[in-house]
């Protein structure tokens, strides 16, 4: 067993080569990787300059980063910097992972969104949205995205009831349905039971984010941005569970034309796998892609920047770092390039494997005896056998 390591010895705050993204969003930094990066960029510029709806797919390998960047760019502040406070505030960015379990993928999905957001917020949202409209007037609108008149119903009496018995008699109604009784009590002829119905309240709810009277000229709209990862594993559903869930997404982006993003992240190992594509996300949502980005495995001179620009942000580095030490300490430039370079997968994830194990086994080997002496290099990493270093450590 490895005791405690002490990270000032090796002018490091904490561990930066993290296997898992944190998720505090806070915590989360972009290292290397800038072509991605500025992919990204060039989507939300386009995002806050446009009203149109966008689908973008990540594609890329297990590790290669796609997690990451969504929890990345749930922090407002990570967004481009042209973005001025004004457009940061109306940024309104939701990541989930995709429905997993065999059954009922419609409302896991739909339960997964709500609960991310928040029924207390989700009032909130539909209050603030119906704003001085009268009833008819919001039922008009929020028709027109719902497709139901009684779903707009119940969206109404959610934004104006205030009273407790009744918020809580309404939030039952969205998440798992009220007896008829309950039904009369509200004046509402149904519970919400289909699919369709579920991506239609969800259209509606992100609607409501966005703002649904866009008649007024003071309408200053919020981009909603919502990543859905690991939508790979629909194909662990039944063909005709993940359609309804495939089929609700298109159903989304149809009915939300303009101000959202919708983030797919995928892992397939090879970038022109378009059938599996196809099967994953059937044709129609497939049609509606307006961005590819893939994240590769990076060469050797991408994984030494993205390795360096980790450890030395200022999340990790110490700020009292001593100028006469290499910007790779506590390795030796050359002895990192010997331990990337038989890195079978040059993923984020591997390479954070890989060089957290080797720091790992220094500090079990004493490496470090005072703050600033002893290195990790070419001598001591020949040490250690490659599937070691790409193991996981105790």
């Amino acid at each position: 067993m490895i005791g405690k390591f002490d990270w000032n010895l090796v002018f490091l705050k904490k561990n930066p080569f993290d296997l898992t993204p944190p998720t505090d969003s806070e915590q989360i930094v972009w290292a290397g990787m800038k072509q991605i990066k500025e992919r990204f960029d060039e989507i939300f510029e386009v995002a806050f300059s446009d009203s149109t709806t966008q689908v973008v797919l990540n594609q890329g390998p297990w590790g290669g980063g796609k997690t990451h960047a969504s929890l990345y760019f749930e922090n407002k502040k990570n967004l481009p910097q042209t973005f001025t406070d004004t457009d940061k505030e109306h940024f309104f960015p939701i990541s989930i992972c995709v429905p997993k379990e065999p059954g009922k993928p419609a409302e896991d999905f739909y339960t997964d969104i709500l609960d991310t957001i928040g029924m207390r917020q989700i009032h909130r949202i539909i209050k603030n949205a119906i704003g001085n409209l009268s009833e008819n007037e919001t039922l008009d609108l929020l028709q027109k995205v719902l497709g139901s008149e009684e779903l707009a119903r119940a969206f109404w009496l959610f934004g104006t009831e205030d009273a407790n018995d009744s918020q809580a008699l309404l939030r039952s109604y969205f998440l798992e349905g009220v007896t008829r009784t309950e039904l009369r009590k509200l004046g509402i002829a149904r519970n919400i039971t289909k699919s369709q119905d579920r991506f239609r309240v969800l259209a509606g709810v992100l609607q409501c984010v966005i703002g649904i009277d866009q008649r007024r000229e003071s309408f200053l709209p919020t981009r909603v941005c919502l990543w859905i990862d690991e939508i790979e594993d629909l194909l662990y559903l039944s063909s005709s569970q993940f359609r309804i869930v495939s089929q609700g997404l298109r159903d989304m982006v149809d009915r939300l034309p303009n101000y959202f993003t919708l983030f797919l992240n995928m892992t397939l190992s090879d970038p022109e796998e378009y059938e599996d594509l196809e099967t994953i996300l059937g044709g129609a949502l497939l049609n509606r892609i307006t961005d590819f980005i893939y994240f590769p495995e990076l060469e050797l001179n991408k994984a030494m920047e993205y390795v360096t620009e980790l450890i030395n942000n200022t999340l990790y580095r110490d700020e009292n770092f001593p100028e006469n030490l290499p910007q790779t300490y506590p390795f030796e430039a050359k002895a990192l390039e010997m331990l990337l370079e038989g890195l079978e997968k040059k993923t984020p994830r591997d390479i954070n494997k890989r060089c957290r194990n080797a720091i790992n086994f220094a500090f079990r080997d004493k490496r470090f005896s005072q703050a600033g002496e002893g290195i990790i290099d070419q001598a001591y990493v020949r040490t250690i056998e490659n599937n070691e270093l790409d193991r996981e450590v105790a």
